[in-house]
């Protein structure tokens, strides 16, 4: 049973945390530990300094001196209570580490405020959207002339790729897209391509990658094509959405797509399977897009990337911030 204020170190390494973890139990009075964790109390220390210390790397190095990975422990270090507690620290008097203690609570406040600032301005980003594209669609603004086209009329839908493209002599590297995450194209996988033969699969700035085979959850995720990064594909589980009505802007409708009443359309319209559903290019081709004229368009794609500008400055900020919290946690300690 862990107190608050108590530590645990938690043996089970991954990428963010190479060597495990250790956190202090802050949120609430008690809880229950396996045993497989080390708990310990901080005593002649102070509790904030002791936790600034193992957020940094520097206890690493002891931890590849005793631990060793287990046969039956994949993913699991093998280091005993014993062997870890054998671990030494540098201790500076109470002056200084109420001092670091401070410069790192601080930090620690910036970061939960600018987090937080971030999630409130995400929602008001989405509700301002939400907004934005439905007030055009109301019975309310008669004046406002809205046109009604099955999406297959206004875009080409296409096919991606199937399997990994093998490198042929003549062909060259281009990154392949699989996924889409938080509205953003995902372009960490590469391979090769037919330059002749598959030319016609290059993705052009203004296309939307639609996400055909997904959860339930998830499917009809889509994200824009925003910068000219070619040669460029998609794999088989996205359908390219290319406008080839001029009536449309690749912005608007982007943001139209994501309205819940066009998300909960292709949910129902989906082919649900067992681990994930599906829609077919028919379907989605009678999905009845409604949109206003091309200025009224325009307006709107201006506030959503104004808003959108402000945003990435925000996140930006966030990350500065994590940046100088992690030179100053390298620096403060010996």
């Amino acid at each position: 049973m862990l107190k608050r204020g108590e530590f645990a170190y938690n043996k089970s390494y991954s990428k963010e945390a190479p060597y495990g973890s250790i956190k202090r139990l802050e949120k609430y009075n008690e809880g229950a530990l396996s045993t497989l964790y080390i708990a310990f109390t901080p005593e002649n220390i102070n509790s904030d300094f002791l936790k600034a210390f193992f957020d940094t790397t520097k206890w690493y190095s002891h931890i590849v001196q005793v631990s060793t990975e287990g046969a039956r422990n994949h993913g699991l270090l093998n280091i005993s209570p014993q062997d870890f507690f054998e671990m030494s620290i540098t201790i500076p008097k109470s002056d200084e580490q109420n001092n670091i203690s401070r410069i790192y609570n601080l930090m620690n406040s910036l970061l939960s405020l600018q987090q937080r600032k971030l999630e409130l301005e995400n929602k008001l980003k989405k509700q301002i959207a939400f907004y934005l594209y439905s007030f055009t669609l109301t019975p309310n603004f008669k004046h406002i002339e809205v046109k009604n086209k099955k999406l297959g009329d206004i875009v080409n839908i296409s096919n991606g790729i199937m399997g990994d493209s093998q490198k042929k002599s003549g062909n060259f590297k281009l990154t392949r897209i699989e996924t889409i995450s938080n509205g953003k194209i995902d372009l960490s996988r590469t391979g090769y391509i037919d330059q002749v033969s598959d030319e016609k699969k290059f993705l052009e700035v203004g296309d939307i990658l639609y996400s055909n085979i997904n959860s339930l959850t998830h499917i009809g995720k889509n994200a824009i094509v925003k910068e000219k990064h070619l040669p460029l594909v998609h794999g088989i589980n996205l359908f390219r959405l290319h406008i080839t009505n001029n009536q449309i802007t690749p912005n608007y409708l982007h943001g139209l797509l994501n309205l819940p009443k066009y998300k909960w359309w292709v949910k129902s319209h989906a082919n649900p399977a067992v681990n994930q559903a599906s829609i077919n290019k028919t379907e989605l081709s009678s999905l009845v897009i409604k949109y206003p004229d091309l200025d009224i368009q325009n307006q709107i794609n201006n506030i959503n990337y104004s808003f959108a500008q402000y945003w990435d400055i925000q996140y930006s900020k966030k990350e500065s911030l994590c940046q100088l919290k992690q030179f100053l946690l390298q620096n403060l300690f010996i």
